[in-house]
């Protein structure tokens, strides 16, 4: 009888054990089951090679985004070393920035830090923050930028333009040098403006507004307004168009005055439009009359 009862006690202990033993697994089980999806929660699943491709309802390329890694669960997949490209009638610019973000609901892409966007015409903006909206064909900057193309470099603050870079309109503070490639030793012709500027690569024309500025080693023009255009082959200043409170000083001081001006790169030759005033030294004759850019 006794050795019964002892043979159920061991029994029981046994049994006991066991059940403690299942416990503890299927506790320590829970425990990393509950780990693993709060982990999860708590990081979106990545990948390390991201290459998207939007195309139109037509069938037509309209984005193209790589990147060394994405988080491509949520709306906005981020991106690390980014090279982006959006079509406009199947030509490209080509955008490439240390990061980005891709905002799939509103079709936008947002870059920063080095960006670069190019054209295959060699065509070149470089900004430290930059939007892309793929489906309008146009790019953005609140900050300073910067565009160059051929012998013409353009600086200013905020930048809007079309995909294709043809055309470039900057908000204010702007600056553009001109390089006369045919006559490096005459130095560049640099115009100045508070804003704002408009840049058509095709028209070969640009608009400026407010305070404008014009000089090179022939003296200075300064209007409220003035177009300048270029020529299609040499790239060199042809034209300008410059009204209201516009003033001609040529490296001696002399000064003329005048409502608005016409000048005839080409010809060295000035027009002079509205009431005309001239303050010049010593019989020289009036500044900006000369052959010269201005």
């Amino acid at each position: 009888m006794i050795k019964r009862l002892i043979f159920i006690f061991a029994a029981l202990v046994v049994f006991y054990v066991f059940f403690v033993q299942v416990q503890v697994v299927i506790t320590r089980k829970q425990h990393a089951e509950r780990a693993t999806e709060t982990l999860s929660e708590k990081k979106p699943q990545k990948i390390f090679s991201f290459s998207f491709t939007k195309y139109t309802a037509e069938g037509q390329r309209e984005i193209e985004i790589e990147g060394d890694s994405a988080d491509i669960l949520s709306n906005n997949v981020k991106l690390m070393n980014v090279m982006a490209k959006a079509y406009a009638e199947e030509v490209p610019v080509t955008v490439t920035a240390d990061r980005g973000e891709y905002k799939k609901k509103e079709n936008k892409i947002h870059l920063e830090k080095n960006v670069v966007a190019t054209t295959d015409d060699g065509t070149r903006m470089v900004t430290e923050a930059l939007d892309m909206h793929p489906s309008e064909h146009i790019v953005e900057t609140d900050l300073e930028a910067q565009v160059k193309k051929d012998n013409i470099n353009v600086e200013g603050t905020g930048a809007r333009a079309d995909t294709r870079l043809k055309k470039v309109k900057f908000q204010k503070k702007v600056t553009v040098v001109i390089q006369n490639t045919e006559d490096k030793s005459s130095g560049p012709t640099t115009i100045t403006c508070d804003g704002s500027l408009v840049v058509d690569y095709e028209k070969n024309i640009a608009h400026f507004k407010d305070n404008v500025v014009a000089q090179d080693s022939h003296g200075k023009l300064t209007a409220a307004t003035m177009d300048v255009y270029y020529n299609r082959v040499s790239r060199r200043v042809a034209k300008i168009v410059a009204v209201g409170d516009v003033v001609i000083e040529n490296p001696d001081g002399n000064k003329t005055y005048s409502d608005s001006v016409i000048y005839l790169a080409d010809e060295g030759r000035i027009i002079l439009g509205g009431d005309t005033e001239a303050l010049y030294y010593e019989g020289q004759v009036p500044a900006g009359l000369g052959k010269g850019v201005l």
